[in-house]
């Protein structure tokens, strides 16, 4: 019985030895299709519903009205209210009766010389108080010993401790945005196209009759503000003007009149205090209605913004450059003059009005040359501009140009008026 049993037992190993390659690819054949089947089993991925705005603020006002949406920012007049069905609303603090957030928000006063400073702008919840906004700060956490037993030791923990709440009078608030905001912006690292504001205009004319006539006009200006909230104090201001005319006029018989006028200029203003800064300046201007064939300036100085508010701003600058002026020859012309070289000074008026949408720009400038006091020039520029679709806009704009010095036979003054539409950038 033991030889048969160990006969038999010898037989099946050699037999399984013998067909272990036969007997391996029905297994992996096995194995291949159960995972093949498992992968068909499974269901595909359904994408996630889309979730729905929360509502973040819900707004009572003392008449009983209730809004429900979002707080976008506010000063101590008012709150700009962002609500799902009438869109962006302004309400005056005084006809509020609460607000209810789970937001924190940072509540920036008007005595405060930097808001970047966070130590000194009240941070934490917010709700309306009796004269003011009260904010109740982000608690604090300290270090907290457990109480335990005799001859055990005590476990260190931590503990909430809830900060003082503190009402800031309605007339003492410069303005008042969510925490999140106010910590992005303090901490905000600017890159070269961020902060980035304009417009761009254009308009063309052609008629073709006994007289043939061609104009083409633009008007590009733009404006980069760092930082570019309002509640923050400004540190780099950089603009870029630059317009064209240009056209022509043609009749049989008769000399072809040539437009050619273009203006080219930049400023840069770093602030040394809210209202005070540094600038420097360059520009190029060539105006061939008036013989010029090139105005060129280089210089810097100092400016300040007069009065600044929501609606309206007022900046004068004054400035000492290098300029640069060159004439077109013509046979009366004094050919000393076509070239000169002049130390100068430009004093500068920019205003700024808001009316709803319309707004209203306009610069004046003064070129006053020490070296020669002949070469006098000025310009005045204004524009007013009404949204009519989205970015889309329509743009009335006039340019006054004047120079003391032109040569014989060309006119000191050269007003230019047009009418177009623009694109706004921002």
């Amino acid at each position: 019985m033991v030889t048969i049993a160990r006969f038999c037992k010898i037989g099946l190993h050699r037999l399984l030895r013998k067909h272990k390659a036969v007997a391996t690819f029905p297994l992996l054949l096995l194995a291949s299709l159960s995972a093949l089947a498992q992968t068909t089993a499974k269901k595909p991925v359904e994408p996630a519903a889309k979730k729905e705005p929360e509502i973040k603020e819900e707004l009572t006002l003392k008449n009983g009205d209730r809004l429900t949406g979002e707080l976008l920012n506010s000063t101590g007049i008012e709150i700009k209210f962002k609500t799902e069905l009438a869109g962006e609303v302004t309400v005056k603090w005084e006809s509020v009766k609460e607000l209810k957030s789970k937001r924190d928000f940072a509540v920036v006063p008007k005595d405060l010389i930097d808001a970047r400073d966070s130590a000194k702008v009240p941070q934490g919840a917010i709700k309306i108080g009796k004269d003011g906004i009260v904010v109740s700060p982000v608690s604090t956490t300290k270090p907290e010993t457990t109480a335990a037993p005799p001859g055990s030791e005590a476990k260190p923990g931590a503990t909430r401790e809830a900060a003082a709440a503190k009402e800031i009078p309605t007339s003492e608030i410069a303005s008042v945005v969510d925490d999140a905001t106010y910590q992005r912006e303090i901490n905000k690292k600017i890159g070269f196209k961020s902060g980035w504001d304009g417009h761009i205009t254009t308009g063309t004319s052609m008629i073709y009759s006994t007289q043939n006539t061609s104009l083409y006009q633009v008007d590009t200006a733009l404006k980069r503000s760092i930082p570019t909230v309002s509640w923050l104090n400004p540190k780099l201001r950089t603009t870029v003007d630059f317009t064209l005319s240009a056209g022509k006029a043609t009749q049989p018989g008769t000399e072809t009149t040539v437009t050619n006028i273009f203006h080219a200029g930049a400023e840069r203003d770093e602030y040394f205090s809210p209202r005070g800064y540094f600038l420097q300046v360059l520009s190029e201007d060539h105006n061939y209605s008036q013989g010029l064939v090139i105005q060129q300036k280089y210089g810097g100085g100092i400016g300040a913004t007069l009065f600044k508010k929501k609606d309206a701003q007022l900046d004068i600058a004054v400035d000492l450059h290098y300029e640069n002026q060159q004439f077109k020859a013509n046979p009366s012309a004094d050919v000393e003059a076509l070239t000169l070289h002049l130390i100068a000074s430009t004093l500068t008026e920019v205003y700024m009005r808001k009316w709803g949408k319309l707004q209203f720009h306009e610069k004046l400038l003064a070129d006053i040359t020490w070296n020669d006091a002949s070469a006098f020039s000025a310009s005045g520029t204004s524009s007013l501009r009404y949204p009519i679709y989205k970015k889309l806009m329509f743009s009335v704009s006039t340019i006054d140009s004047f120079l003391n010095n032109p040569q014989i036979g060309y006119r000191k003054n050269s007003f230019q008026f047009t009418t177009g539409f623009g694109f706004n950038l921002h």
